[in-house]
């Protein structure tokens, strides 16, 4: 099941669509599938060897969302640096982060900061919904429009 939430600004055009997403790759690991969580998409996301849930944050300073991508499982032969270097090449965002509570032979597990930080500018960032008011134009309250759970 995933649940869908639709943020409006009263003040300017900025909106935000929330949807639950996992993110899981193909046999051969050269594509990442991107999708809301559904009992297909969480079949696709246990059978691959590489995938995790994404989240998405926001950064106020750069007007623009952070990705994150949140590896859950890795049942490759690649070490968590090589994964992280692979979800970047493929990864169609532009401003991603990579957080695991996985560890490896390395130990490269990420910090588990009660703070996520921009990848571009590193100033702190947040979900949208944890904002009072909009973090595009800091004038306008961010409504929550529109809510629903589907699978």
């Amino acid at each position: 099941m995933s649940k869908y939430s639709l943020f409006l600004c009263d003040n300017c055009d900025f909106q935000y669509e929330h949807v639950d997403r996992v993110f899981y790759f193909n046999e051969d690991l050269t594509e990442i599938s991107e999708d809301s969580l559904r009992i297909m998409t969480s079949r696709a996301k246990t059978a691959s060897l590489i995938s995790g849930f994404i989240l998405v944050w926001y950064c106020r300073e750069c007007k623009e969302f952070v990705t994150e991508y949140d590896i859950t499982d890795n049942k490759s032969n690649l070490k968590l640096s090589e994964v992280y270097d692979l979800i970047k090449k493929v990864s169609s965002h532009n401003n991603i982060l990579i957080y695991s509570e996985i560890t490896d032979n390395q130990n490269l597990k990420e910090a588990n900061n009660e703070y996520r930080y921009c990848s571009k500018c590193g100033s702190s960032i947040d979900s949208i919904w944890n904002f009072t008011n909009c973090p595009y134009c800091d004038k306008g309250q961010l409504h929550l429009v529109d809510k629903y759970i589907f699978d």
